[in-house]
């Protein structure tokens, strides 16, 4: 048994996450994306300025540079939604296959471990993303297009509420 708690254990999980996330279940995903906050060095601001390299370099498709740039982030944060995202786009672009099903692979299951205990309908099932960055990443994930934002305070984090529509469709999304 893998003590998930302890940094030997996160360490694996990660090793796994970034080697054959296909192999794991949704729970360790969960323990992956949101044990990053736990991590000793954790700066999630920090985390905003170093995408800005690779933010420009995607406004101007410039994919084959986009890698390595994208790469080197997600040695420091490998559950980077906005960052696996936009390397899937370089992948796609450079016709880098084993890279392209990776990537998917990890999406897919950050996907399903955010969505694993919340559903998003109610302030008890909101689902839980670590940054505003990633709560807007979700919801495109999600195919949502947010209309209107409300947020609510709560002792820890901030419950934001959502109107969002999905080909005409509104409803509500919340995320904390």
């Amino acid at each position: 048994m893998l003590d998930t708690s302890s940094p030997t254990g996160y360490k694996a999980l990660l090793k796994k996450f970034n080697e054959t996330p296909q192999y794991l279940y949704p729970n360790e995903g969960a323990i992956v994306y949101y044990g990053k906050l736990f991590q000793k060095g954790h700066d999630a601001f920090q985390n905003l300025f170093a995408k800005k390299p690779l933010e420009a370099l995607a406004k101007d498709r410039k994919f084959a540079e986009m890698i390595p740039v994208g790469e080197a982030l997600l040695k420091t944060n490998a559950t980077d939604l906005k960052v696996l995202i936009l390397l899937l786009a370089s992948y796609i672009e450079t016709k880098k296959e084993t890279e392209i099903q990776l990537t998917k692979a990890k999406l897919q299951l950050l996907l399903k471990s955010v969505t694993l205990n919340g559903i998003g309908t109610t302030d008890t099932s909101t689902l839980k993303v670590t940054s505003i960055e990633d709560e807007y990443m979700l919801m495109d994930m999600l195919g949502l297009i947010g209309k209107s934002r409300t947020s609510k305070s709560k002792s820890n984090s901030v419950i934001d509420r959502w109107v969002v529509t999905r080909k005409d469709n509104p409803k509500e999304a919340a995320f904390l």
